[in-house]
């Protein structure tokens, strides 16, 4: 099956913020983000160093991905608009990836797997994935609902603030800009795309919920 246009120039934020730049004939490179919490201010230069090290212009990109979350309120709003605002003139493809599928690619297994990440305020965000497939779309639960759950294997790079009981963890083998490498190279030529990525937040911003 023919591959989406390249080269694709990916961001995440989902954890951290890693980049990578994905070229038709296999080559991948990598970036990651050297300050936590620095997104506002690195990000830009970031991606910029990622395409001079590699002789590549913006025009040269011939589509986009951004991991759209769930996550960080500020990273993806970040990583959204920073991606919205180069392709305003250029045009080209944005693909939505999910930040826990890249996180569940990070275990490397072949065996269902669920994605965790402790989303604060007795929340989790939750999606289960088998070979890269989502078999459970993301959602965000509160953690005794997900407790119910029969338990199974998950991977998690956040703390896990309760006791899963019979869970497997299973552990980190590839970096995440590995994973975010691995992520783009499995795009298909049928995805969906559009000219620019919404945030998936899949619950308020902590201004939201001081309203109620």
């Amino acid at each position: 099956m023919p591959l989406p246009p390249r080269p694709i120039l990916a961001l995440d934020t989902g954890v951290g913020a890693s980049a990578c730049l994905c070229f038709e004939d296999g080559r991948a490179y990598s970036a990651t983000m050297q300050t936590p919490r620095a997104h506002s201010r690195e990000l830009l230069p970031m991606l910029q160093g990622l395409l001079q090290a590699h002789d590549i212009t913006w025009q040269d990109i011939q589509g986009f991905a951004v991991s759209a979350g769930p996550g960080s309120f500020t990273g993806l709003r970040v990583a959204c608009a920073i991606i919205a605002g180069i392709n305003a003139s250029l045009k080209k493809p944005v693909f939505s990836l999910s930040s826990l599928a890249i996180t569940a690619l990070q275990a490397d297994t072949s065996k269902p797997i669920w994605a965790i990440e402790d989303a604060r305020s007795n929340l989790v965000y939750v999606a289960q994935y088998e070979q890269g497939q989502c078999i459970t779309e993301p959602q965000c639960l509160a953690w005794q609902d997900f407790l119910t759950f029969e338990p199974s294997s998950f991977i998690s790079l956040s703390d896990v603030p309760v006791t899963l009981q019979g869970w497997e963890a299973l552990p980190i083998q590839c970096s995440r800009e590995q994973a975010l490498i691995q992520a783009v190279l499995a795009i298909p030529e049928t995805a969906g795309y559009a000219l620019w990525v919404e945030p998936l937040y899949l619950q308020k911003s902590q201004a939201e919920k001081n309203l109620t």
